[in-house]
């Protein structure tokens, strides 16, 4: 039985660059809009969260890519996202890592 160690790729543009295995993901869902209703004694009696957005940090291993601009779409587990920042955490030997900081929102359809 194989085993993949839990390495995923990761793919980004229209034209799909590879080069990459991610090693570590950190996923975190967020509302933009939190509205709340109160009734006259001050009690919160109902509560919506909208504007949804997820925030994802892959941490990665370069093995023969290039690293994305801010701006750039990148696709991980079939969901795209807007690359939000990318940073060179270190270079050791024949790898270089970098953490890549991306965001999706639920009613922004990326194409």
């Amino acid at each position: 039985m194989a085993n993949s160690y839990g390495l995923s790729s990761l793919t980004w543009g229209t034209i799909p660059y590879s080069g990459f295995v991610v090693s570590a993901s950190t996923l975190n869902t967020k509302p933009g809009v939190i509205a709340e209703v109160f009734n006259e004694s001050g009690q919160r009696v109902a509560s919506r969260y909208d504007d949804l957005t997820n925030e994802i940090t892959l941490e990665c291993i370069i093995n023969g890519g290039t690293a994305p601009l801010p701006g750039a779409e990148l696709t991980y587990n079939s969901i795209k996202y807007e690359t939000l920042s990318v940073d060179y955490k270190c270079a050791n030997k024949d790898f270089e890592k970098v953490s890549i900081k991306a965001k999706n929102s639920a009613n922004l359809t990326l194409s």
